[in-house]
């Protein structure tokens, strides 16, 4: 095996001997070339060429054009020489895929890779290969020579290879691999220095005195041939060459020692000669070297306080300092960001984090060292602030923030609560996000403020896994005092922005653009959040329900006061928290209890109506008092039925009516106010005069739906009024008056609610309808209709002016000629009392119908009077119904009259009846001269006359016969008559037109 791997070290120095050569050739070969196409560009710019004919064929294949003096003739063809042409002149057919393959192998990144491998990593891997080959060659030495010899041997070839790169370097061309080769040399000479020390097969050297000098020896030398090295990437390769031979041997406080020394010169050269490269490659090989040295540290079975551990953190600080120090200079100045640098300064801060890592403790007083670390990386960031490197002063800016992160988290190793850790770092961010406002820093400012928000929310969010744990008490003092104290840090967010950011249009910590005109301050969004988490820290008793109210009231005055939009938003959820508070144990409270209960939260939401003032810059003061007079309208009608209910089940219903007046006169008279003598808090009230007038409405359907699932099914009387009865009565004159309301038909009037006013008059006609028919009695129901009729036929001619009721009175006509027909005559009443007939009723019913179609027919023109909403269209259908009002109005008598002979008289007189019926209808289709009324009657005639043939003569006795024949026949011979008076008139008129 040794015999192999001394080959391999010879193949090896054969590569590095013989290569050069091969180069060389090369190199000649392509000069030629290059000399020859010089020759060929001075033949062609020197002009000397004969004209030919234009006969001479043209080349098949495109020439490019080309920009010269010469001449436009074409030269003969045997001017030149029978050679190729130079491949840039034709373009073949496919010149487009070779361009394109062309252009993607030349393009930059592949020249980027090609220059990185070709110059850089083709050398440092050379140089890698030949010291493995030297080492491999004095393990194959070992049995042959003794430690000394072998020594000796080493550092001849390492003489060698420095002897050849001196000479090289006198020729232009080989420069480059002399530098190669002195670095080879330098690795090759600390490899020997350290392994005669520390390797077993090399180790001659047994005095501590004479092994440390022999190494230093060597580092001297491979450092002096990189600080003479003129390009970064040899003085790369002799640290990481250096560093490398070092991780190659076995790990020792020495050898450690030597690598410290070794990356710290390394950082000198990048502070000299500002090579950001040649710094990542130090501190990242020095980050390797690190975690060999712990892995030795740690496989001795070290203490947390041993020497090595403390010896690996002292090297960490010296290199990390150094290489952090690097770019804290005059030469880095520059607005500009330097990607590189800040990757060298990122790297650098990275591998100093890991090397603290791995030797670290766990001990507690790591969190104190940490705390005083990062205010001494942030004091010193102002230096690059100072120097006008800006990136350099944001990155350690940052990282100081990111230890002092750190450093507060190991709080924990001192027993401390992760909800107090959570309240500490609040109060870090907050003081960072304030000095970097106070510096004037938009980018520190803004990552300040979001990590003070986010520190305000998974506060919550920690509370919440706080309550899910198994002790976990938020009524504790812990959850209670970090809660306060996250509190106020949001309040202090705030105070300051009113304080010392006063003249900014947008909140202090808006970092996210919410308004640019309204101080909406997130931190006061979150404050509304965590005074929700805090009402549920609280007892629930009565007396904290007074304090949360009074502290509610309390932030509605200081939003109001100092303009915290945000915490107005916040208490939003607040109310809500609140709210939920109030209402958790109402199961096992009475009445009075629950009032008690919730009265500090009605409290709360009245005083949100005045203290709702929003200062605007372009349009003025505004109030959002809207959401404390809908919180307020809600908790009262919900305590009326608390509080009457048990009372009486009528008596909320009658509340809800009586504050829909005082709702509607409230409105009234805000709208009357408005703009007018309100100001200050009163203009809170005014502000939302439509959700008063919303709520008037609420209060009506919330009457509306008790009436009919609790006053109408209730039968209870007050002497002989039934209760329903009189709450009837009174809904009636409440709608009334709420139909006779006006309001003007301004902007500030909503259009809905002028559209709602005019619905009470169908309102109460539907309550009298619903009274009529639950307490007059069946029999007299017909005429209960009619009267209406006639009152709604009244009421559409008054002075209220409610046009569309001339339909309604139609719709109640209609209504008691159906009861009449189908229901009166039909139903068949045991008893001896003629009230309690149905047909006496029916009788009275059509004497009134009667009166009724004389009344509609001597009525004026229907004249429609309402513009717009429902009231409109009932209106437009009564137009036209007008125009076929005698329809009707006279067939529903007639047919009535009809039934009501068929159900109320004897069979036998029932022809006689109905033909004197026809009789009239005959003499209306007269007097009316509408022919319909005529056939109609004539129609019915042909129907009596078949009754008298088939039923007369087989069903009625003599007598009856003889009188019905009587009658039929004496009608139908007056009818003839009557109607050739008729025919006779109506010829004259047509003769004297």
């Amino acid at each position: 095996m040794l015999e192999f791997f001394g080959f391999v070290g010879f193949l090896v120095l054969v590569f590095f001997f013989v290569y050069p050569l091969l180069l060389g050739v090369r190199v000649k070969e392509l000069k030629g070339r290059l000399k020859e196409l010089e020759n060929r560009i001075d033949e062609l710019e020197s002009g000397k060429f004969v004209s030919v004919p234009k006969e001479v064929p043209k080349p098949q294949t495109p020439v490019r054009e080309k920009k010269s003096t010469l001449t436009t003739s074409s030269p003969p063809a045997s001017v030149f020489p029978e050679k190729r042409e130079p491949s840039p002149i034709l373009e073949p057919a496919d010149s487009s895929t070779i361009r394109f393959y062309t252009s993607f192998w030349k393009s930059s990144l592949w020249e980027k890779i090609e220059k990185s491998l070709a110059q850089n990593w083709t050398g440092i891997f050379g140089t890698i290969i030949l010291v493995m080959g030297v080492g491999f060659l004095g393990i194959y030495a070992a049995l042959k020579m003794s430690p000394f010899l072998r020594f000796l041997m080493v550092l001849g070839i390492a003489g060698g290879l420095f002897a050849c790169s001196i000479y090289l370097s006198t020729r232009e061309f080989w420069k480059q691999i002399a530098y190669w080769l002195r670095s080879a040399a330098g690795a090759v000479v600390l490899f020997a220095c350290l392994g005669s020390v520390s390797f077993q097969g090399m180790k001659w050297v047994e005095t501590e005195s004479l092994g440390l000098l022999l190494v230093l020896l060597g580092v001297f030398v491979n450092l002096s041939l990189a600080w003479f090295a003129s390009f970064q990437k040899f003085a790369s390769l002799h640290i990481v060459l250096s560093l490398l031979a070092l991780a190659i041997l076995p790990m020792t406080d020495l050898v450690y020692g030597v690598a410290i020394g070794v990356s710290v010169f390394g950082l000198f050269l990048s502070y000299r000669f500002k090579w950001e490269y040649h710094l990542i490659y130090s501190v990242l090989s020095f980050a390797a070297i690190n975690f060999l040295y712990r892995e030795h540290v740690f496989s001795s079975g070290a203490d947390p306080e041993s020497i090595g551990r403390m010896y690996g953190m002292i090297g960490t600080l010296l290199v990390g300092s150094v290489s952090v120090l690097v770019h804290y200079r005059k030469i880095y100045s520059s607005l500009a960001f330097d990607k590189l640098a800040f990757l060298s300064h990122f790297a650098s801060w990275f591998a100093t984090a890991i090397g603290f890592a791995f030797y670290a403790t766990g001990s507690k007083w790591n969190a104190p060292i940490l705390v005083l670390a990062a205010i001494f990386v942030f004091l010193h960031a102002r230096r690059a602030r100072a120097a006008g490197i800006r990136w350099l002063y944001l990155t350690d800016t940052l990282v100081s923030l990111g230890i002092a992160f750190l450093g507060v988290i190991f709080l924990s190793r001192w027993e401390l609560h992760y909800l107090s850790i959570n309240l500490i770092l609040g109060f870090l961010f907050f003081s960072f996000f304030f000095v970097a406002s106070e510096e004037r820093e938009e980018t520190l400012t803004r990552v300040g403020g979001a990590l003070l928000h986010f520190s305000l929310f998974f506060f919550l969010i920690l509370l919440w896994f706080f309550k899910t744990e198994e002790n976990g008490d938020l009524r504790s003092f812990l959850c209670l005092s970090t809660s306060l104290g996250m509190i106020s840090l949001s309040l202090m967010t705030q105070v300051l922005d009113s304080i010392r950011y006063s003249d900014r249009s947008n909140s202090w910590d808006d970092i996210y653009g919410f308004s640019k005109k309204l101080k909406v301050s997130p931190a006061g969004i979150l404050c509304g959040f965590l005074l929700s988490a805090l009402c549920f820290e609280t007892a629930g008793e009565i007396r904290d329900l007074w304090v949360l109210s009074c502290l509610g009231i309390l932030l509605l005055f200081l939003r109001q006061r100092t303009d915290w939009n945000g915490l107005g938003i916040g208490i939003f959820p607040f109310a809500i928290a609140v709210h939920l508070l109030a209402f958790s144990s109402w199961e096992n409270l009475g009445a009075v209890d629950r009032f008690l209960r919730v009265l500090p939260v009605i409290v709360f939401c009245f005083s949100a109506i005045p203290l709702s003032k929003i200062r605007g810059i372009d349009s003025g003061d505004k109030y959002l008092s809207q959401p404390g007079v809908v919180l307020f309208s809600l908790h009262l009608a919900l305590q009326i039925f608390v509080l009457g209910n048990p009372t009486s089940s009528f008596l909320p219903g009658i509340v809800w009516l009586l504050f829909s007046l005082f709702y509607l006169e409230l409105y009234r008279f805000l709208m009357g106010k408005k703009g007018d003598s309100f100001s200050g808090w009163k203009r809170g009230f005014s502000e939302a005069a439509p959700i008063w007038a919303f709520f008037a409405l609420v209060f009506v359907g919330l009457f509306l739906g008790a009436h009919i699932l609790v006053h109408l099914q209730s039968e209870f009387s007050v002497g002989f009024l039934k209760v329903r009865l009189l709450v009837q009565i009174f809904a009636i004159c409440a709608f009334v008056y709420w139909a006779c309301t006006t309001v003007s038909s301004e902007e500030k009037n909503p259009i809905w609610f002028r559209n709602c006013l005019p619905l009470f008059w169908e309102l109460a006609l539907v309550v009298l309808i619903t009274a009529v028919s639950l307490e007059v009695p069946s029999t007299w129901l017909p005429v209960a209709w009619i009267l209406l009729a006639f009152l709604t036929e009244a009421v559409s001619k008054t002075v209220f002016s409610v046009s569309r009721f001339h339909f309604y009175s139609l719709v109640l006509f209609w209504l008691s000629c159906g009861h009449t027909a189908f229901l009166s005559s039909s139903n068949v009443t045991p008893s001896l009392f003629w009230a309690d007939q149905e047909w006496v009723g029916g009788l009275i019913s059509l004497f009134f119908q009667t009166g009724y179609l004389i009344l509609i027919y001597l009525r004026p023109s229907f004249r429609p009077q309402s513009s717009e909403g429902f009231p409109f269209l009932v209106d437009r259908f009564a137009e036209k119904i007008e125009a076929r009002v005698n329809m009707m109005i006279f067939y529903p008598l007639f047919i009535t009259v009809a039934l009501f002979l068929f159900w109320s008289f004897d069979t036998a007189f029932l022809t006689l009846l109905w033909m004197t019926e026809v009789f009239v209808v005959f003499l209306v289709g007269l007097f009316l001269r509408e022919s319909h009324f005529r056939y109609a009657s004539l129609t019915a005639m042909m129907l009596c006359l078949l009754r008298l043939i088939f039923w007369d003569l087989s069903k009625s006795s003599t007598i009856t016969r003889a009188f019905v024949f009587l009658g039929v026949g004496g009608i139908l011979i007056l009818m003839n008559t009557l109607y050739g008076k008729y025919k006779v008139s109506e010829g004259k008129k047509s003769d004297v037109q």
